[in-house]
């Protein structure tokens, strides 16, 4: 977490945003700010969404800038080896995040492998960019604006912008992809079990009623 913090310190400075000031627009308090920007307490992925939100940079922005801040500092070359891969799982990100690119200047594409938790689902959602995906393994229910697909390990599939997309891990394993997409279109979703989505779901049509 210690690079986490940081990169949260870096953009903050540059952007000349007061730690108090910052975390009272966020809604936590300026200690546990600190301590995070310190390393010295994890961060979850809505404080840090909020944070970055207010900072005007996206969560994929903000990893990217880690990783290019690794880069810089330490010389590393192009070839990115297995053991430098930076792996992000944020304390209630169900997704576990492998970082497959190197940072450059005008690169487009983010390329990762994601770790989705069996039975966990996420609900449909849209973005500007394409998206590409290649079942490493475990099982995937990919509904696609009105239709649903089953894959496996070893299916692929691929779409463009502003089509409405969910996932659900399926099975009792989870399921791993590799994923590729523009580079300002990569979002990082805590997800949701089915119990979760159905409560969810619930109050969504407890509202429209009312």
């Amino acid at each position: 977490m210690k690079e986490v913090g940081a990169t949260l310190r870096k953009i903050r400075e540059e952007r000349k945003r007061s730690l108090t000031a910052l975390a009272k627009a966020c809604g936590v308090s300026a200690s546990f700010l600190s301590q995070a920007e310190r390393g010295l307490c994890s961060i979850s992925i809505d404080s840090l969404e909020r944070v970055c939100q207010q900072l005007g940079v996206s969560l994929t922005q903000f990893f990217a800038q880690m990783e290019r801040s690794r880069a810089e500092a330490a010389g590393i070359p192009p070839v990115l080896r297995a053991e430098e891969q930076r792996a992000v799982n944020l304390s209630d990100a169900a997704i576990k995040y492998r970082f497959l690119s190197r940072e450059f200047a005008g690169r487009l594409f983010e390329v990762v492998i994601g770790e989705i938790p069996p039975e966990y689902v996420f609900p449909a959602a849209v973005h500007e960019g394409e998206e590409f995906g290649y079942i490493l393994s475990g099982t995937l229910r990919l509904t696609l604006q009105d239709s649903e697909h089953r894959l496996s390990s070893g299916d692929s599939y691929h779409f463009g912008p502003f089509e409405s997309h969910g996932y659900e891990a399926m099975n009792d394993a989870p399921v791993r992809i590799l994923w590729v997409q523009t580079l300002k279109d990569l979002n990082i979703r805590s997800g949701m079990t089915p119990a979760e989505l159905a409560q969810q779901e619930a109050l969504d049509a407890s509202s429209e009623s009312l």
